[in-house]
């Protein structure tokens, strides 16, 4: 059986702001970071600001932020 090389997180938040786990910066390859967001509710035209360390910012075009995020990140070869 073949073991993921992968991460994910998931959630739903109102926060303009979502924190990674401290234990991915040892874990993940956060250059490989990946981030799928689903609003909820009216057209909020939201996407991610920055990512800036563990830290992921969102922006909305005024609205609060409702969404569903799943962010996804490669797990570092330890072995090499």
């Amino acid at each position: 059986m073949i073991e993921p090389n992968f991460e994910f997180l998931h959630g739903r938040t109102t926060k303009k702001e979502i924190i990674i786990p401290e234990s991915w910066e040892e874990d993940i390859d956060m250059d490989s970071i990946t981030i799928h967001l689903t609003q909820v509710g009216a057209n909020q035209d939201l996407r991610v600001k920055r990512r800036q360390g563990r830290e992921i910012t969102l922006d909305t075009n005024g609205l609060p932020v409702d969404c569903y995020y799943m962010i996804i990140g490669e797990l570092l070869d330890k072995d090499a």
